[in-house]
């Protein structure tokens, strides 16, 4: 494996990025054809995730969960993210697909106004003015490419599914993206692991003889 100002030489290697990331890999040998058209075809979601941090979670005192879900918002779905203690009052918004990208045409400034706008529709004024605001935007992240699950347009699976998890010689796929259980979470990136060590060892067995 090379990287910049890096060589590293094992006798097998484990790929734990998106497919769609992976495929961004120079191979030699290259791909299988089924694994290359896999990676081509595996579309990581776009996903725009914020914090809007309050000194109390107010919506509490007003009887509300803080848990809401709303299609075609600029903030599809907010969490009540609170700790135990119930302070700072945070809430999570989790923005997906077309509304997301909209808002990766905006500055951050603006991203901020209308996902508080948006918060505020279901929760009150108060949500205008948190204490802090932090956001993710995970399709500028290099090794990600998105998030935070990846999808596939019809007939991907039934013709590319088994080179999801097939290795290639000594290179062995992981990810939550390949996970048959709980994926596209750390749950299924954890059982994800499991299977490709328990793979490598297994090859390296089959190698001594």
């Amino acid at each position: 494996v090379e990287a910049d100002g890096l060589t590293v030489s094992a006798r097998a290697a484990v790929i734990a990025i998106p497919p769609a990331v992976a495929g961004r890999l120079e191979y030699d040998p290259v791909l299988p054809a089924a694994r290359d058209g896999l990676t081509q075809r595996m579309v990581q979601g776009t996903v725009v995730k914020c914090h809007a941090i309050y000194s109390e979670p107010f919506w509490r005192a007003d009887g509300l969960s803080g848990q809401s879900f709303s299609p075609g918002s600029p903030a599809n779905l907010t969490i009540d993210s609170c700790t135990d203690t119930g302070r700072p009052g945070i809430l999570t918004v989790i923005t997906e697909g077309p509304e997301a990208r909209h808002l990766c045409t905006l500055t951050e400034s603006e991203r901020r106004q209308e996902v508080l706008a948006a918060v505020a529709e279901r929760f009150g004024p108060k949500a205008m003015s948190p204490v802090d605001y932090v956001e993710q935007n995970w399709t500028v992240e290099r090794y990600s490419g998105g998030g935070m699950i990846c999808h596939t347009p019809p007939g991907v699976l039934t013709e590319f599914g088994p080179a999801l998890r097939q290795p290639c010689g000594r290179i062995h796929w992981a990810g939550t993206e390949s996970s048959p259980i709980m994926y596209g979470f750390i749950d299924g990136a954890v059982r994800s692991g499991e299977r490709a060590a328990a793979e490598v060892v297994a090859y390296e067995r089959q190698e001594a003889g």
